[in-house]
């Protein structure tokens, strides 16, 4: 089963605030579990897999369809199917909102960092800029990205992989630097440590700390998709319920 943390650019925004942080820090996201990508279409959504079945899942209308066939269901289950319909569009502005803004405060974190810390701060800062760039035109063209992780992971993998090893390495070599040069060294070395936390203080934190509430409002909304998605009455061939997606409440911010 896919696992898609929301977003999973949340990780890395709270993530980099955390980083250099002794107090609890700030949280974000919740943690949604889904076997189907999703996207809008037209009025509806579909909820669609591969190498399972049902493999697609539409939702429009307060009406079902599976595999392209519309199902019968009794009144109670297209009132829930329309406020399940409701709660999808509510959340792609949402989606789109949170998401974007917590890859802005991640690649300022990333950035500050990178300035501090790596071998070639001036290159390495050029390419996160334009991997800035590529994520947010990308991010923009996956409304519903939230319950794909392979879209999301896609995305942000090949970031980590190209620049952490970097940012590591020389601040790995920084350290080793100024314990072999002399007291000297070392205290400048403290000094640029120092200043890269106050820049993350000042350009980060308090970016993240406002988006708690907006991050929040999402789950909350999820959560209330997951209770109509449980509490439709209607049930596959084999008696199992359709289960388009679940939160772990024990993943959620406390």
């Amino acid at each position: 089963m896919k696992a898609a943390l929301l977003p999973l650019a949340l990780l890395l925004a709270s993530g980099a605030a955390q980083a250099h942080s002794t107090h609890d820090g700030v949280r974000l996201g919740c943690d949604v579990r889904s076997d189907y990508s999703v996207r809008p279409y037209r009025q509806a959504f579909l909820f669609s897999r591969e190498g399972s079945t049902p493999a697609e899942i539409g939702i429009g209308g307060g009406r079902l369809f599976i595999d392209g066939k519309e199902i019968e269901l009794g009144a109670a289950d297209h009132a829930r199917l329309r406020e399940m319909e409701g709660e999808m569009k509510g959340m792609v502005p949402q989606i789109e909102k949170v998401t974007l803004e917590a890859i802005e405060i991640a690649f300022t974190a990333l950035t500050e960092v990178a300035r501090g810390l790596s071998n070639t701060p001036e290159k390495t800062v050029a390419g996160l800029e334009r991997s800035h760039r590529e994520m947010m035109a990308e991010i923009r063209s996956k409304p519903m990205g939230v319950f794909n992780e392979d879209a999301m992971a896609g995305i942000i993998e090949p970031i980590i992989t190209r620049f952490i090893p970097d940012i590591v390495g020389g601040a790995v070599s920084s350290a080793l630097k100024a314990a072999f040069s002399g007291e000297e060294a070392t205290k400048e070395f403290e000094a640029r440590i120092k200043h890269m936390e106050g820049e993350l203080d000042t350009r980060v934190e308090a970016r993240a700390k406002k988006l708690e509430p907006l991050a929040d409002a999402l789950c909350q909304r999820l959560n209330h998709l997951d209770s109509l998605d449980d509490s439709l009455e209607f049930r596959l061939p084999d008696g199992k319920p359709l289960q388009l997606l679940s939160v772990d409440p024990s993943r959620q911010k406390h």
